[in-house]
């Protein structure tokens, strides 16, 4: 084993630079009264959460270290609890104190860079909503304002800077609760184990029905996380139990060898304590929570039972102890425990980060360049929290009246959060703002919808083309085309919900796939080749009375060879294979308008510092006459393949511009239309696409 020594000076001298405690940076690992393994425990945590909301594909399980982070809590305030309690010296004053000295701090700073950021680049509607949750998490109710407002794997989560403060609610009422019953039952004399074992089983058996009737109430609520804590605490119960009252091992006196059963315990007691089971739990701990990183999904089975994994690895890895391999040479290493000790403040920072990075930027993936910047500033920001403000405020002298000094930050904090919220955001400060103007819904609608199934579509896979089937009333109609055409299944659905729909719909359609033979396609979209063949297959199998055909008609013309004469006579063709030869009716859908300026990111631009909102194009939207004429020539080329082909047209026109001499580019209350530059969004589409209800209602 290479021996790290020869860096402890430097180790020493870098221990006044990192914010952690110097002792404990530079201190042997098994310190008397101190696990360094826990440190890097808290980093290992950390790190799955921050990867998870930077690089969501890589670690796509990681958000479960908000679950062994709950573990780690339950261990270290119910060591602290029962230790205390079992003295007789717990005092409700001293341990909220500490409580506060521990958490407020860096709180405290990162609500008011949050509220301060806000202000420049928030408009008044996001502002409000940042400015209760400011205010939620100063009271340590943040998780019941979100498990009310939305849920946490949501798009829109990614614009909430503050959502992350759900898991500091729970821990904050988790620390407000549990001395209570503790206390209660130390007053009635109930063993401790047995409290916690109740519990724990009791919060377990109720995640488990969050997690199949009620999945938000699963996420937020600190019951159904409570018995993660309880493994914490089980722990803890254990090693109080070992050391004593005062720390120390407890000395057990000789006694006979015990016979029976109890001596088959008494053995089983004892293989558990040994060196070769405590390193091998430390290993199987390790790899539960490494493997929830990786297989735990969003919403399924969470928390209960699947939060297992990472929570019963926690477990695991606190019970095998500091001397364990794993703990001494994977946790316990300094890089770790450096990491470990900067945990919550980096928590605290980094889903801001990434948050505000999503409201400058829109809502959409992060690059590898753009996430490493992203966490070099949350580590940097964390290092400057804890060396300037955390450490400072947490020790030393006149801790009451630092104390004071925090809760009435958090009151301030509070009051201002809570003030913005009922002032609406401070609209005065976006005077020329189009009033209602919601940003959070712009950038929503940022790739909004392209190509996305609606709730009662039964989806199937053919030759790379995707068959979506809503409803199952009277005779059916196929739809058929790339994702222009796909996206008129909200209106279907719709029309379901409404129980207006009098046909089985059947979607044929695939990205960026004509409808028609000839179009040359990219190695990535060869598939597009096999529509014909699965239309056809389709029609036959379903007994198919009638096509509606649509695409993006500039693409299909530009990428089918030859002149305009042969293609129109080969999309003809076409039409009438469609219509088997006039038996079926076959409606084309004309050209939608498509331009660059209707593209959500197109309508407000803004920086780190400043938001500037195109209040034109929001409030004249496109000139009519400007779309009509680029539009023109693909409009005239589908009406008289039309007209050629015997079939009739579809106009979405009316529904998406009006009659109007301009085309809005958002809908009241200023929320956009299109996805993007020619995609439109789902919720325009299910509300305002009537030109299919003749076709479709009847």
């Amino acid at each position: 084993m290479i021996g790290f020594g020869f860096l402890r000076p430097v180790m020493q001298v870098a221990a006044w630079f990192w914010p952690g405690s110097a002792a404990q940076l530079v201190a042997p690992p098994n310190n008397a009264g101190w696990r360094a393994d826990i440190d890097g425990l808290r980093a290992l945590a950390v790190v799955g959460v921050v990867v998870y909301h930077l690089f969501p594909a890589a670690l796509p399980g990681g958000f479960g270290g908000v679950d062994a982070f709950f573990v780690i809590s339950g261990f270290l305030i119910s060591g602290h609890l029962v230790a205390h309690f079992g003295a007789g010296r717990f005092s409700v004053a001293s341990f909220f104190a500490r409580r506060v000295r521990r958490l407020a701090p860096a709180l405290l700073v990162v609500l008011a860079a949050t509220l301060l950021a806000g202000w420049f680049t928030l408009l008044p509607t996001e502002l409000a909503a940042v400015g209760l949750d400011a205010a939620a998490g100063a009271a340590s109710v943040a998780n019941l304002l979100m498990w009310h407002a939305q849920g946490y794997f949501d798009r829109a989560a990614v614009l909430k800077p503050l959502l992350h403060l759900w898991s500091l609610g729970v821990e904050e009422q988790f620390y407000l609760v549990w001395p209570l019953v503790l206390a209660l039952g130390f007053a009635a004399r109930v063993r401790a184990g047995v409290l916690v074992g109740a519990t724990g089983a009791a919060c377990f058996l109720y995640s488990l029905a969050c997690s199949v009737w009620w999945p938000g109430a699963g996420f937020y609520s600190p019951l159904s996380r409570g018995w993660e804590f309880m493994l914490g605490a089980g722990l803890a119960l254990h090693g109080v139990a070992e050391r004593g009252p005062k720390g120390a091992a407890r000395a057990t006196p000789a006694q006979p060898a015990p016979t029976g059963m109890g001596g088959m315990l008494a053995r089983c007691a004892a293989l558990l304590g040994t060196g070769r089971v405590r390193n091998g739990a430390g290993v199987l701990g390790l790899a539960c929570v490494l493997a929830g990183f990786v297989v735990l999904r969003p919403g399924v089975g969470f928390p209960a039972p699947c939060a297992l994994l990472p929570a019963g690895g926690t477990a695991l890895l606190i019970w095998a102890g500091a001397g364990a391999w794993v703990n001494r040479h994977v946790l316990a290493v300094r890089p770790m425990r450096a990491v470990g000790l900067i945990s919550y403040p980096l928590y605290l920072w980094h889903w801001p980060l990434v948050s505000w990075f999503h409201i400058v930027r829109g809502a959409g993936v992060i690059h590898n360049s753009a996430g490493f910047a992203l966490m070099g500033a949350a580590l940097v920001l964390a290092w400057l929290t804890t060396k300037c403000v955390e450490n400072p405020l947490r020790g030393g002298h006149f801790r009451q009246g630092k104390t004071v000094a925090l809760v009435g930050g958090l009151v301030a904090l509070c009051a201002a959060g809570l003030l913005t919220w009922h002032t609406a955001g401070w609209p005065a400060r976006f005077a020329h703002t189009p009033a209602g103007t919601d940003l959070s819904a712009i950038n929503l609608a940022v790739r909004d919808g392209i190509f996305a199934p609606t709730p009662h579509m039964h989806i199937t896979h053919e030759n790379g083309l995707t068959v979506a089937t809503i409803g199952h009333a009277g005779h059916p109609i196929m739809f058929t085309g790339d994702s222009l055409l796909f996206q008129w299944g909200p209106r279907v659905e719709a029309l379901l919900q409404q129980g207006r729909l009098k046909h089985t719909v059947i979607f044929v359609a695939g990205p960026s796939c004509s409808p028609f033979a000839g179009e040359v396609y990219e190695k990535s979209f060869a598939y597009c080749g096999n529509m014909q063949n699965v239309q056809q297959r389709i029609m036959q199998q379903q007994n198919v009375q009638a096509v509606v055909v649509g695409a993006f008609w500039p693409r299909v013309l530009l990428h089918t060879p030859g002149t305009q004469a042969q293609k129109q006579a080969a999309f003809v063709q076409d039409m009438r294979s469609l219509s088997g030869n006039g038996a079926r009716p076959v409606w084309l859908v004309l050209p939608t308008p498509a331009d660059a300026r209707f593209s959500p990111d197109k309508l407000v631009a803004r920086s780190l510092m400043h938001i500037g909102v195109n209040t034109a194009l929001l409030e004249q939207g496109i000139p009519t006459q400007q779309l009509r004429n680029d539009m023109a020539a693909d409009t005239a080329f589908v009406q008289a393949l039309a007209t050629q082909a015997g079939t009739k047209v579809l106009d979405a026109w009316p529904d998406i511009c009006g009659t109007g001499r301009a085309c809005a580019v958002i809908t009241p209350p200023a929320t956009p239309k299109y996805a993007d530059d020619k995609h439109l969004r789902p919720g325009f589409v299910q509300q305002h696409a009537t030109f299919l209800d003749d076709v479709l209602a009847r």
